[in-house]
């Protein structure tokens, strides 16, 4: 584990983290408001330094899944997008003593709900744009149990039909820990 004391972790390193967020707000247009609880992990690798400030790193997200089970919707799932096109996320070294660490989580991913509203196959949905987590009250790195709080809602649309929106995530407030 990497202490805030000004040690980042290296370039290269990957990092994999599990993922607990209850309660979860789904709003579906024809059903009206799901909650969910979330279970899964993401993997982070280490890209780059930071140059201005304090200093921190680039992480880029390489794997993210979680998925929590509903008796209306059957299994909802959140699995990563298209690798190549999420922004690199941030650790940032905000202050010394103590030593204090903001982390930016950004996220693409496809949602595939297993029993859409109204029978067929299952939905997969895409984001209309890139979904930011943040904690800025990190005093260890990787997290033990620290709660990241989606910035803004995230609009879902079918894979397709990008301007239909049939779904909103409107908070996802995630547990994070670190899997030695």
């Amino acid at each position: 584990m990497y202490s805030m004391g000004g040690l980042i972790p290296p370039i290269g390193l990957e990092i994999p983290m599990s993922m607990y967020a209850v309660n979860v707000p789904l709003q579906v247009n024809v059903l009206g408001l799901v909650t969910l609880d979330f279970k899964g992990g993401i993997k982070v690798r280490v890209e780059a330094n930071l140059g201005a400030g304090l200093g921190g790193v680039k992480l880029k997200v390489i794997g993210f899944e979680v998925s929590a089970d509903s008796p209306v919707l059957g299994k909802v799932t959140l699995s990563q997008a298209d690798v190549d096109t999420t922004p690199l996320s941030l650790l940032e070294l905000v202050g010394n003593l103590p030593p204090k660490f903001r982390q930016t989580l950004f996220l693409d991913f496809v949602t595939t709900i297993e029993k859409p509203p109204g029978g067929g196959p299952p939905l997969q949905l895409s984001q209309k744009k890139t979904a930011r987590l943040v904690n800025d009250n990190l005093t260890v790195f990787p997290p033990q149990g620290s709660v990241y709080q989606l910035q803004e809602p995230v609009e879902l649309a079918p894979i397709g039909a990008p301007t239909q929106v049939v779904a909103q995530l409107l908070q996802f407030p995630v547990t994070v820990s670190h899997n030695p």
